[in-house]
């Protein structure tokens, strides 16, 4: 039974997070984009507990190496909030469990309180009575948690690690949606920006082109890079030249010559 009360508590944990993340704005999606560093500790923390449960003479090691294991996967992520809630759990409970031959004490006035039979506690391979000789008692089993689908007892790093899990779920996803949004917004930022830089080089290259073919017609530059000039208008049609012409031979023929008379 006290197995099974952790068990239900860790998953209650988990679901409670996760709504309060997804009332928060957090998305499962965000929550799948985190990046865990050194992910497969995790796996060798669940593989170290179950060894933990399942070989009577490996519990001390098994939970000694699962808190060794997260102490390791929360120094590579101290920015996951959680991790560091699970590793302490995890500590004081490979410690107290250590201390007592590899069984966890219970306290015999919690078990009346959270309505847990004795008689399942003192049968069970897992954990002991509590008496005059257990060690680092305080650490123990003594905390009643009376839940009605499974009755169980807690102990400090229970506690501890239950309180990792519903706070991992809670913000994880809450701060890993707030950072994709902001790396969006970041990415569209830029892309603004040389947009906005492409457009601006357009501009600067027509005038410059423009700047280029006046300065070619003040300087004398060839022809073909010369602007081409507006067609000058016809002239207005004059007299004919032949007229002209006869109008001056006329007037020539007519001038007198020196000495001669101009009739009779």
């Amino acid at each position: 039974m006290q197995t099974t009360g952790v068990f239900v508590l860790l998953v209650l944990a988990l679901l409670i997070g996760l709504l309060v993340a997804r009332l928060r704005g957090g998305t499962l999606d965000a929550l799948g984009r985190i990046r865990v560093r050194l992910g497969w500790l995790a796996a060798g923390i669940v593989l170290a507990l179950v060894i933990a449960a399942l070989v009577d003479s490996a519990r001390t090691v098994g939970w000694i190496a699962a808190a060794a294991l997260a102490a390791a996967l929360t120094a590579a992520n101290r920015r996951v909030p959680g991790l560091f809630l699970l590793f302490f759990g995890l500590a004081l409970n490979a410690a107290v469990i250590g201390a007592n031959h590899g069984q966890m004490p219970v306290s015999t006035a919690a078990i009346s309180s959270a309505g847990v039979e004795r008689d399942d506690v003192a049968s069970s391979r897992y954990y002991t009575l509590a008496g005059d000789d257990t060690r680092l008692r305080v650490l123990g089993d003594v905390i009643p948690f009376p839940f009605w689908v499974a009755p169980s007892v807690l102990s400090a790093g229970d506690v501890l690690i239950v309180s990792g899990v519903a706070l991992f779920a809670g913000l994880a996803p809450v701060r890993a949606n707030r950072t994709l949004r902001a790396r969006g917004a970041e990415r569209a930022r830029r892309r603004r920006q040389r947009q906005r830089a492409t457009a601006t080089t357009d501009e600067d290259g027509s005038a410059d082109d423009a700047d280029a073919d006046t300065r070619g017609d003040r300087d004398g530059s060839p022809a073909a890079t010369r602007r081409p000039r507006r067609p000058t208008a016809a002239l207005p049609a004059g007299r004919p030249a032949d007229a002209s012409s006869s109008g001056t031979s006329t007037a020539t023929s007519v001038t007198k010559e020196p000495g001669r008379g101009t009739g009779p």
